[in-house]
């Protein structure tokens, strides 16, 4: 293989034997490399072939990036790949960019808060574990700690891997209304690690998938216990009410009784332990 282009130390573009053109990484695999030379197939660690428009912007990306940054950005890579995360070369262009910017606006004292950092935590904890590891990758390559909220933006990044883009945003702003809804009605702070507040979150995450798919649950016979627990507290009335408009709003769907009820029983577990 020859390079065409030498980006750094550790990238450069090639033709593959099969006739593609590629851009390889690999440490020292451009080190006083000149267009043209043979590229030592030995320290080849990753192969992106891109195309077009993609590859373009990886080309800029790759002249853009620093070394230090580029080198953090295939760490956090590999880890999510050994987590099981398939990363295809939009999601890697994505977040390899993301990365750069992020730090470029920490050095400029730029601050992007996660308005939805809380419900990332509680919805993709697997992929905010990692967010958070990636941090420590980010400090230890380039110097710089970003801050919490990063940890989210990079987790959102794992989720659209495996969840439409726009689905996983939607979920998310569903699940942030609504219990903003829950807070303000009730007068009560939702912690975090409490068992009823996980469960209410998978559930409205669960509920949103379900009005998306266009597959709320048929009704049953729970009116007795529905009435019963409505009952109980008359901020119950209006908080349904709330949260049903505001699904409306944001969905164009009106849920049923039986969605009601399972909101319900989880609002009772809430306020139970929350007050």
């Amino acid at each position: 293989m020859k390079a065409i282009r030498v980006f750094n130390n550790n990238a450069v573009s090639t033709v593959m034997p099969d006739g593609r053109e590629a851009i390889i990484l690999g440490k020292g695999i451009g080190f006083h490399k000149r267009p043209g030379e043979e590229v030592d197939a030995r320290l080849v660690e990753k192969v992106y072939y891109v195309q077009n428009e993609m590859q373009t912007k990886f080309l800029k990306i790759l002249q853009d990036v620093e070394p230090n940054v580029m080198r953090a950005a295939e760490r956090v890579l590999a880890m999510a790949e050994n987590e099981g995360f398939r990363m295809s070369n939009q999601a890697t262009i994505s977040l390899i960019d993301h990365i750069s910017f992020s730090i470029e606006r920490f050095k400029k004292n730029i601050t992007l808060p996660n308005l939805l950092l809380n419900e990332t935590q509680l919805l993709y904890q697997k992929e905010y574990k990692l967010g958070r590891k990636a941090l420590d990758i980010i400090e230890e390559c380039c110097g710089v700690r970003l801050p919490e909220d990063e940890a989210g933006y990079i987790a959102l990044h794992l989720v659209t891997i495996s969840v439409d883009r726009n689905a996983a945003y939607e979920y998310l702003q569903f699940i942030k209304g609504s219990l903003d809804i829950v807070r303000e009605t009730y007068s009560i702070a939702l912690e975090q690690d409490s068992l009823a507040t996980i469960r209410l979150t998978t559930h409205l995450k669960f509920l949103a998938q379900r009005i998306r798919q266009d597959s709320i649950w048929p009704e049953e016979d729970d009116e007795p216990m529905y009435r019963a627990l409505l009952a109980r507290d008359p901020r119950h009335s209006v908080c349904l009410e709330r949260m049903e408009a505001f699904i409306r709003q944001i969905t164009g769907h009106s849920i049923n009784n039986q969605e009601r009820f399972y909101i319900l029983i989880h609002l009772t577990q809430l306020l139970r332990y929350g007050e």
